[in-house]
């Protein structure tokens, strides 16, 4: 956990209970907010980020002097059991008011099944108001409706230690060719270039994603769209570039704990690591803004179309929400800019309101990238695609960075290509 404040212990001492109550499906049903608990003059919230507390009481103070009801805010530990309590709840009258959850398929997914309300309304207001980029929709939409707000908007980009460059008398490459030449320059200076591990699972896509992205957005998209296939040549290249870096010694180990990635950073052993903005908050804890900087990754060639990953997670409103007409009031006003203003600096993120600045140092230069670049923004892998498909692929890829040989990229891509194939036919019969 992030912090030690009383809000957090509050607000940890509520995410037990609530994980408990919801997996044994013992909640009541008798309060005014139902099953998920509360009073009357709170929106019950159900989350998965415990460093997100602070935020959210933030957010509470704001949303209750605007619309008269605070958030009850809750956590779930592990993300894997919270999405198992979150598909099993919304089913009840145990479900709390909100849910925070993730944009693309995987709110389709949610809101297939029936347990979301529907959000157009509200998402029509913020975009009356200018507090969203009405462009985003379709990433929060499924059959034409909306299902989810943005808590946030997380750009992915290379986090690097600024002393480290310094020592190896490098600095942000703009070329891949500086990219490579840099990693190199940082392998015989005896630092590790790259963060890299398969042990939290998820995180298996990351350097996939990065490479494949700035190899041919466009194929990129077409690949998440399932219009293209992982055996086509261009995810092959992808595939040999990374080969190409785990030869050259530029990764650490693929069973390197994922929390330690913070305080290897930290302590110079790794000298960059890849992670939406949203991991900016974790390391500020750990380090001052002016240690670290972060910068956008080049294209693999000139003349590709730059690129940037962008994910942004939601917040829904449960169909079945104990306290309706408060949840919709909250929902209305969540990306209100005198809500969004102390969120966001409290989690160190950017919005998704695009009136919210930031005076973070390290956000500040990523926003002054983009708006140079002007790059494409793409979904995140793991929202790209049906979520049957990114799981079991994260665990193809995951494998392959065990053993990351040129051998063994074929057999890799038409694993993936054959659980394409599967899931994409299993999610459009779902659809009809």
């Amino acid at each position: 956990m992030r912090r030690t404040s009383t809000a957090m212990k509050r607000f940890g001492v509520l995410g037990t209970v609530l994980a408990m109550t919801l997996a044994l499906g013992a909640c009541s049903q008798g309060s005014a907010s139902g099953g998920g608990g509360g009073d009357s003059g709170t929106v019950s919230l159900n989350g998965d980020r415990a460093d997100f507390a602070d935020g959210f009481a933030l957010a509470s103070d704001e949303l209750e002097e605007l619309t008269g009801y605070g958030l009850d805010a809750r956590d779930v530990p592990s993300t894997e059991n919270y999405q198992q309590i979150v598909r099993s709840s919304l089913k009840t009258n145990s479900t709390t008011d909100i849910v925070k959850w993730w944009n693309g398929y995987r709110l389709q997914e949610l809101a297939r099944s029936g347990g979301l309300a529907d959000l157009s309304d509200e998402w029509d207001k913020a975009v009356e108001e200018g507090w969203v980029n009405p462009d985003t929709r379709d990433s929060f939409a499924y059959d034409d409706k909306v299902y989810g707000l943005p808590i946030y908007k997380s750009y992915w980009v290379i986090f690097y230690s600024k002393q480290v460059f310094a020592d190896a008398g490098i600095t942000p490459p703009t070329t891949w060719a500086e990219f490579e030449s840099n990693n190199d320059k940082l392998k015989a200076a005896g630092v590790t270039p790259l963060f890299a591990t398969q042990e939290a699972g998820w995180t298996a896509f990351i350097w996939f994603a990065e490479i494949l992205s700035k190899l041919d957005p466009e194929f990129y998209q077409q690949l998440m769209d399932g219009e293209a296939k992982y055996t086509d040549p261009t995810a092959r290249e992808a595939m040999e570039i990374w080969s190409d870096m785990y030869a050259k010694g530029w990764f650490t180990a693929p069973d390197t704990a994922w929390d330690t990635e913070p305080a290897l950073f930290a302590a110079g052993t790794v000298a960059q690591v890849p992670m939406g903005t949203w991991r900016n908050g974790t390391f500020a804890e750990s380090m001052d803004e002016s240690e670290y900087g972060a910068y956008l990754l080049p294209t693999v060639e000139e003349g590709v179309t730059p690129s940037v990953v962008v994910e942004s997670g939601v917040i829904s409103m449960a169909e079945k929400a104990p306290n309706p007409e408060a949840t919709r009031d909250v929902m209305a006003n969540w990306l209100n800019p005198q809500v969004q203003q102390p969120w966001v600096d409290e989690i160190k993120d950017t919005s998704a309101n695009p009136e919210v600045s930031t005076e973070d140092p390290v956000l500040s230069s990523v926003l002054d990238q983009v708006q140079e670049g002007e790059p494409v923004e793409l979904v995140r892998y793991w929202e790209a695609g049906p979520p049957a498909l990114i799981e079991g692929g994260v665990q193809f890829l995951g494998a392959f960075m065990a053993n990351p040989t040129p051998e063994n990229i074929d057999p890799t891509l038409e694993k993936l290509q054959q659980l394409a194939d599967t899931e994409w036919a299993n999610w459009k019969a779902d659809a009809q």
